[in-house]
């Protein structure tokens, strides 16, 4: 199994290394692809994040689906500046509903989840955010809940909730057993 992370500076380093590493631990591989120009990026800590890849500066419909046929997941971390640079970048739209129209997990955290209600993704979802990064009427019930899974769109508060995201996601990937593994190799 294979999952692209997209960001950019200022992404919430918890958001990122938790659920990268929890993923990596049960088996999938996981690529981390900045949408900049730059392949180190740096959080909102200020600690430097080398990325795998970088985002080609285009991206159309076609190019979309062809990144959502490679992977079987889409992960979005947050922090500021991060999910207004997400959330304001086409390129990114594109394949959050490319890969929301292949039935693939599509996961955001923490201020991410408005890249979802951008790209018009939680019309019919239930979903969470932080507190106020979602208008609560963009989606079909917002909830206070840690996680939040309805059908592949899986979304969650904040850097304190970035373990039961990871493993919610493992689970949305359909590896249950994976995830209560690591669940217990974490003592969590």
């Amino acid at each position: 199994m294979k999952m692209l992370m997209l960001f950019s500076d200022g992404f919430e380093e918890i958001e990122a290394a938790a659920p990268i590493d929890l993923l990596r631990r049960a088996g999938v591989s996981v690529e981390t692809c900045s949408i900049t120009e730059n392949s180190t990026l740096t959080g909102a800590h200020g600690i430097p994040f080398g990325a795998d890849s970088v985002l080609p500066q285009e991206i159309d419909t076609a190019k979309a689906e062809a990144l959502a046929a490679s992977y079987d997941g889409l992960l979005l971390p947050g922090g500021q500046p991060n999910a207004g640079t997400l959330c304001g970048d086409t390129r990114v739209l594109q394949i959050v509903q490319a890969f929301f129209a292949a039935d693939k997990i599509t996961a955001a955290i923490c201020a991410a989840p408005c890249v979802f209600e951008r790209a018009g993704i939680l019309t019919d979802k239930k979903a969470t955010s932080y507190p106020g990064c979602i208008d609560p009427a963009s989606c079909a019930e917002y909830r206070q809940d840690r996680v939040v899974r309805d059908g592949t769109v899986i979304t969650s508060r904040a850097a304190g909730t970035a373990i039961d995201f990871g493993l919610e996601i493992l689970r949305g990937l359909g590896l249950a057993e994976q995830a209560e593994s690591v669940r217990a190799q974490i003592l969590y």
